[in-house]
Formats: structure tokens, sequence, C-alpha cells
């Protein structure tokens, strides 16, 4: 069972890794949700199952929570400059609490 989640929680990791760590970061709470519930609707049906996909959820959210902040955050944001009629959206970096 153990072994199970660990694997994979280094499988999800290991896609998550693909993309940018900051902007992944930035989405982090959805990601936990969508991730460690898909997990449990997807191993649902045994006990073995279930400690399964929630010891990767927890362990995937605990990688989100420490690349959030190590690396930090960015947002996708709809700005809009000066001279610029329609707001693009760009990338913002979200400032770090201490």
């Amino acid at each position: 069972m153990l072994e199970a989640g660990l694997i994979t929680a280094i499988g999800i990791i290991w896609l998550l890794c693909r993309f940018p760590l900051k902007r992944v970061a930035g989405y982090r709470r959805s990601l936990d949700i969508i991730i460690s519930g898909g997990l449990a609707w997807l191993f649902v049906g045994t006990f073995a199952g279930m400690v399964t996909g929630l010891l990767a959820g927890v362990v995937v959210s605990a990688f989100l929570t420490i690349i959030a902040k190590v690396a930090g955050e960015e947002h996708l944001r709809a700005t809009r400059y000066e001279g610029e009629r329609i707001p693009r959206f760009r990338w913002k970096e979200k400032e770090q609490s201490k």
C-alpha cells in the first residue's frame, strides 16, 4: 500500500515537473483538490486502494507547498498597460509573505 502510494505520487510529481514550477505552485490549491479527489475516486473500492490514493495525495500536496515556499508563485492575470485598449493575460509573480 505505502509503496504504491509513493510510486503514484512520484509519477504525478514527475509529470508536474514538466511545467514551470512557479506557475504550477501558483495554482497549488486547485491542483491539490483535483489530484487528491481524483486519486481517491480512482482507487475507491478497497481499503488498500484508498490508502494508496490518499497517501499519494498527501505527498503531492506537500511537494506543491514546498515548491511554493522555495521557488515562489506566479498567477495568470489580465492587465492593461498604458496605451492598450484590450487587457492581455500575463504571468505575475506573487509577493512572498513573511
